[in-house]
């Protein structure tokens, strides 16, 4: 579901991937900005693993991908505003905190891969064609309740993912996956129960908007909460990736478990 600094009480009043078809009677525009995301995964199968291991190229790639325009995107990606798109194509992180993400899957080389809540597809896309630069039969599977990936063949044409819609977390329980994305309804029971399904048995698990103050305002503090809870009670390393330069927005925390 969108990823985003949302100044609302509870992501499901915001009924951004609903409104993604009605969109679509511009799909030139919309598939033109995807194009941007089918040309970094063809910069990532093509380039130097100096440049894969790279910080600063990861993000410029990014920021060449560009941004969803999200309700507040200028207070949310405060200085990438020039990155923003003008289509629901592209990503909804911040650069740098996706850029340090990428470069996690670099360092631990997960052979399996899932994310929940891929929206447009664009972050599966862009980590599908990074990780398979390490593990070249890496799985990677992405799912969503929403049919928001409406230009997964394209993408899957490039990298192989397995596109689930209408599924949950609960849809997966029970299969293994080494590294996992959880990106789905940011409420608290919703971001706990795909922890519990999937993510805490992954050896990198990642919650995305963990450091995110409207978040920590919801019920039990929403999916900041779970985070809280997580390096509270569970074992293993932690890692946060918190790049706004200037308020509590998006962040991603890292559960590193062997």
């Amino acid at each position: 579901m969108p990823d985003c600094g949302l100044r609302i009480a509870d992501r499901r009043s915001w009924n951004h991937k609903s409104r993604v078809i009605p969109h679509l009677a511009d799909l030139a525009a919309e598939r033109a900005d995807f194009a941007r995301v089918l040309g970094a995964m063809r910069q990532l199968q093509a380039a130097p693993f100096d440049a894969l291991r790279s910080l600063d190229w990861l993000v410029a790639l990014i920021r060449e991908v560009g941004l969803v325009p999200i309700p507040e995107a200028g207070a949310t990606y405060a200085g990438e505003e020039d990155f923003i798109n003008g289509t629901q194509q592209g990503l909804i992180q911040l650069p740098l905190e996706f850029a340090r993400w990428l470069l996690l899957l670099g360092e631990h080389r997960p052979a399996s891969y899932l994310e929940i809540g891929c929206f447009n597809g664009a972050t599966a896309s862009i980590a599908a064609a990074y990780l398979r630069r390490f593990v070249p039969a890496a799985r990677v599977v992405t799912c969503d309740v929403f049919p928001a990936f409406i230009f997964h063949g394209e993408a899957n044409a490039l990298a192989p993912i397995e596109y689930a819609v209408g599924r949950t977390s609960f849809d997966f329980r029970g299969q293994p996956f080494e590294a996992v994305f959880i990106d789905g309804d940011h409420s608290f029971e919703w971001a706990w129960a795909d922890y519990v399904n999937v993510g805490r048995a992954a050896r990198v698990c990642a919650l995305h908007d963990v450091n995110n103050a409207p978040y920590g305002g919801m019920h039990l503090g929403g999916v900041c909460g779970v985070w809280d809870r997580i390096k509270a009670e569970e074992g293993g390393e932690f890692v946060e990736i918190f790049e706004h330069p200037s308020a509590e927005i998006m962040g991603i925390g890292v559960r590193l478990n062997g």
